[in-house]
């Protein structure tokens, strides 16, 4: 059974997880930027228009979704004094992390793959404000994957009993 300091930590570091991903979500899926053209044209930019910034808010629902899950187990099984189900524990705790990385990583690889391709095509900076934004929701976002890779540490020690 997990001491009940390391239950807590894990409680505490979920929420901030869950946090992060939250403002991580706000600011991709509100993304969106107008671009005027030769002042008659207008050309409106949205998070849908990129399809990693499309996977990083679909992982960020899902992250947020099996994140607060977790966070009512805990508290649950906190409360309740319970041991739970520390195999659960540590798998959504894995599956967490890594599809944080994955989205984390790829609204960050394409955010700066495409403004710098935009650019060259473009020759402007029109889209910087729009590729910023993305940016720092997927930097938010490796915050979150940071505080749940301590947290599936913390998990797969609970799984370790000691001798008797």
């Amino acid at each position: 059974m997990a001491s009940k300091g390391l239950r807590i930590a894990s409680v505490i570091l979920r929420i901030l997880t869950f946090i992060f991903i939250f403002i991580s979500l706000l600011i991709v899926a509100t993304n969106t930027k107008t671009v005027y053209k030769y002042t008659v044209n207008e050309h409106k930019v949205k998070f849908s228009d990129v399809n990693s910034y499309r996977y990083v808010v679909a992982a960020t629902v899902i992250g947020g979704a099996l994140c607060l899950l977790q966070i009512a187990f805990n508290i649950y099984h906190l409360v309740t004094k319970a041991e739970g189900t520390p195999l659960f524990y540590m798998f959504s705790d894995q599956l967490l992390t890594y599809l944080l990385l994955s989205a984390a990583s790829a609204g960050l690889g394409s955010g700066i793959d495409l403004r710098a391709n935009i650019k060259v095509l473009v020759d402007g900076d029109d889209y910087s404000s729009f590729f910023d934004k993305g940016n720092a929701g997927s930097a938010i976002l490796f915050l979150a994957f940071i505080c749940s890779a301590i947290v599936s540490v913390l998990s797969s020690l609970a799984l370790i009993k000691k001798p008797v």
